[in-house]
């Protein structure tokens, strides 16, 4: 019986076809949270791994932006002394963007109306990023 537990505790998951894609990740991401309009993961300063955007115009400004925004926030955090900057949060007068920063320089923004419920949503641009990456790194990421 104990051999039978023992196997059972170290045999790994078979996690092969049930991974979503990027994409899947931000589908879900759009279906779970009312609150997000738009999303798009990115890797480095612009290489679009996935995204909700439907006119790639549209898509590249979010890119662009939510990029100086990033760079911005990191530059700023550094100056206080701080490092690793994990999560940013901006609020407007018509709607807010987050952004949310992962392993291997990959990054998801979201964009949502004005007065969204914060924690919620920052909570669900984590879930969606760290299910990207598992799907990407075939279930091998953890934060």
């Amino acid at each position: 019986m104990q051999d039978m537990i023992a196997s059972l505790l170290t045999e790994e998951p078979d996690r092969g076809e049930t991974l979503p894609t990027a994409q899947e990740a931000l589908n879900e991401l759009l279906e779970m949270s009312a609150s997000i309009r738009q999303a798009v993961l990115v890797r480095g300063e612009d290489e679009v791994l996935a995204s909700t955007f439907a006119a790639r115009e549209a898509e590249g400004t979010m890119v662009r932006i939510a990029r100086e925004m990033l760079d911005a926030a990191r530059s700023e955090s550094g100056a206080m002394g701080r490092t690793g900057l994990s999560q940013l949060f901006v609020d407007t007068a018509s709607g807010c963007v987050f952004i949310v920063a992962g392993d291997r320089d990959t990054w998801l923004a979201a964009t949502t109306g004005a007065e969204p419920t914060v924690g919620l949503v920052l909570y669900d641009v984590n879930t969606a990023l760290r299910t990207a990456l598992e799907g990407e790194a075939g279930g091998e990421y953890s934060k």
